[in-house]
């Protein structure tokens, strides 16, 4: 049980470290004054015509991201 309980601490601490770090990259691209969303994507998200739906809207924005469509 106890190796359990060690895992979870681990893991916890682990997706803990991951945010800081992610929110570190995010606050360095801009004091870099590059764009977090590069503009052709933004582009192909407008001509998309989504509902009015947050999820839709992230789903679709880490595609375009990743490079699909």
């Amino acid at each position: 049980m106890a190796k359990t309980r060690y895992r979870a601490s681990a893991r916890k601490q682990a997706e803990r470290l991951n945010a800081i770090m992610r929110q570190k990259r995010m606050l360095n691209l801009k004091a870099k004054g590059q764009p977090l969303i590069p503009d052709n994507v933004l582009e192909k998200l407008a001509a998309l015509n989504l509902p009015p739906n947050p999820w839709v809207y992230e789903v679709c924005l880490r595609e375009l991201l990743r490079g699909g469509c």
